[in-house]
């Protein structure tokens, strides 16, 4: 689509369990296809979008049961809101909530299970990284990457909120090579990216879209009391 966006259905093979990450509303027909013969529990959103409408709420229409999921810090409505170190749990599977502000102050990274793979949003993309939004910080951008993500090992695959051009994956070793050599302290990542974001002033379409996102994971009815199968865990990451 028009924001080269990517979203992630990721489901527990033998329970068939399922979540999905960053739905867009436009292509929730072809998540519902997609996910016909499971069983989908949550729509989970890395941070509120500027570019695109999120899918949360269409896909409740859809799935009754289906739960909306978004970090604490972004303050967009939803039925669970997450923190660092939570993990979603589907099945015998689960994925494991990273704070990784920057491009927004409530941006998330999530990082799977066995640890072999983890969805990085518009944080960390290929061959590069996001902007900084308004409500961004690019201190904060810099402890996400240097502290967060980048000390993941090598092999990790990163799978990346958008396709700018660079492909559809990569790995956390290719990305930190390339991010060290460009800026490898605190100061000079700040003047680099404040210098990529000084063009990134907020639309009034894009104004449209996050007004309308921070309202998508909203449940009518006041269902949020239902049981969650969030878990709460801390310091895993030391």
């Amino acid at each position: 689509e028009e924001s080269n966006s990517f979203s992630y259905l990721i489901w527990d093979k033998d329970t068939e369990d399922a979540v999905i990450i960053d739905p867009v509303r436009n292509q929730v027909s072809r998540d519902i296809i997609a996910s016909t013969n499971l069983h989908l529990l949550y729509a989970i959103n890395t941070h509120v979008h500027e570019d695109r409408f999120s899918g949360g709420t269409s896909l409740k229409k859809k799935i009754k049961w289906l739960k909306t999921v978004i970090s604490r810090p972004s303050k967009a409505e939803a039925d669970q809101y997450i923190d660092d170190g939570d993990e979603i749990h589907f099945g015998n599977r689960h994925i494991v909530a990273l704070a990784t502000p920057g491009h927004t102050s409530g941006c998330m990274s999530f990082l799977l299970d066995d640890g072999k793979a983890v969805l990085t949003g518009d944080t960390l993309l290929v061959d590069g990284y996001g902007p900084v939004l308004a409500s961004g910080s690019a201190r904060s951008f810099f402890d996400s990457l240097f502290h967060k993500l980048l000390i993941l090992p090598d092999s990790c695959i990163v799978l990346p909120g958008h396709d700018f051009g660079g492909g559809l994956h990569s790995t956390i070793g290719h990305e930190r090579s390339l991010i060290e050599e460009q800026c490898g302290n605190m100061e000079d990542f700040v003047q680099f990216v404040n210098r990529k974001s000084d063009n990134n002033m907020t639309l009034p379409k894009e104004n449209m879209i996050i007004a309308s996102n921070m309202k998508d994971g909203a449940t009518p009815f006041n269902l949020r009391s239902l049981r969650t199968r969030v878990k709460h865990r801390w310091g895993i990451f030391g």
